[in-house]
């Protein structure tokens, strides 16, 4: 079952990375709330888009 957004402890705790450094990406506009991470009505914790995120990688990655 492919999931397309995950709560940022999910998405931490699978890809290696902290909250913090979530946070700190979202601070410098690297990744915009409501596009790569998402506030949802009635949930405390943020949601992490993964399409997005995944479109953000191949935009931003480095060609060898």
């Amino acid at each position: 079952m492919a999931l397309g957004c995950v709560p940022l402890s999910a998405y931490c705790q699978s890809h290696g990375e902290s909250s913090e450094q979530v946070k700190k990406r979202i601070q410098r506009g690297v990744w915009l709330e409501g596009v790569h991470v998402l506030r949802i009505e009635g949930v405390r914790e943020r949601w992490v888009d993964l399409d997005e995120v995944a479109k953000w990688a191949r935009q931003n990655s480095i060609a060898g």
